[in-house]
């Protein structure tokens, strides 16, 4: 685990789709964020939201599950002449691409939503336009004929 400058060794003790929770004896600080690496491309990012003298819990930036530390796990321990930091990361997402694409998908949202109010204010006006105007042009062709 990475917080600030410095690498602690931790154990994870529980886990959840949004944090975890563990155990080292460089407890970090409330409120501070901690990268949590675990072979080649595990990294989990997240804020320190409580700890005590040996035990602290984060929540997560991203969803986690638990097969993400067995993968980790079993890589990391194949290739020991290299120091797993040194290592490059694999599948790891960038966080400027991962807010890209969620801007992205918000504004195709906020285009589908404006759109379909627009056509559902034209059907409205539209079907009052026609109640308003059929009467007296009914009257009209009534009397033509």
């Amino acid at each position: 685990m990475r917080c600030g400058d410095e690498w602690t060794d931790i154990t994870i003790l529980n886990i959840s789709s949004r944090g975890l929770m563990a155990r080292t004896t460089d407890v970090p600080a409330a409120r501070s964020y901690v990268e949590i690496r675990r072979g080649p491309s595990t990294t989990i990012v997240g804020k320190v939201v409580w700890h005590d003298s040996r035990h602290f819990g984060i929540r997560t930036q991203d969803r986690i599950g638990i097969d993400m530390l067995g993968d980790g796990c079993s890589a990391a321990r194949q290739d020991t002449s290299v120091e797993r930091r040194a290592r490059p990361r694999s599948n790891q997402t960038d966080p400027a691409d991962a807010f890209a694409r969620s801007r992205h998908k918000a504004a195709l949202f906020q285009f589908a939503i404006l759109s379909l109010a627009g056509i559902a204010g034209a059907i409205v006006i539209g079907s009052t336009v026609m109640n308003v105007l059929g009467r007296p042009f009914a009257i009209i062709a009534q009397q033509l004929s």
